[in-house]
């Protein structure tokens, strides 16, 4: 597990872009949910409203990120688990 706290290793960590010619979720759509969790998190509030049913929109890879990647993150803290390990 890493030292650094939850909500500053969420608001720093890059998600990947997905692979050659595919695309992904709309980064902008994955940023806006990933700020308002960090921001709850912040203030010691509870998040799980806002990533109980996610639904992105589709992006080309310029725009996107990769969807693996978003949804094992957003299941690990929906799940519970530390997505930093």
């Amino acid at each position: 597990m890493a030292h650094q706290p939850i909500e500053e290793w969420l608001a720093s960590h890059p998600l990947k872009k997905p692979g050659l010619f595919r695309d992904g979720y709309r980064r902008s759509a994955v940023d806006e949910v990933t700020d308002k969790v960090v921001e709850r998190l912040r203030t010691n509030r509870q998040y799980a409203d806002l990533i109980r049913k996610l639904d992105f929109p589709a992006a080309p890879r310029a725009e996107a990120y990769d969807r693996q990647a978003v949804d094992d993150l957003f299941d690990n803290l929906k799940w519970g688990s530390d997505p930093r390990s």
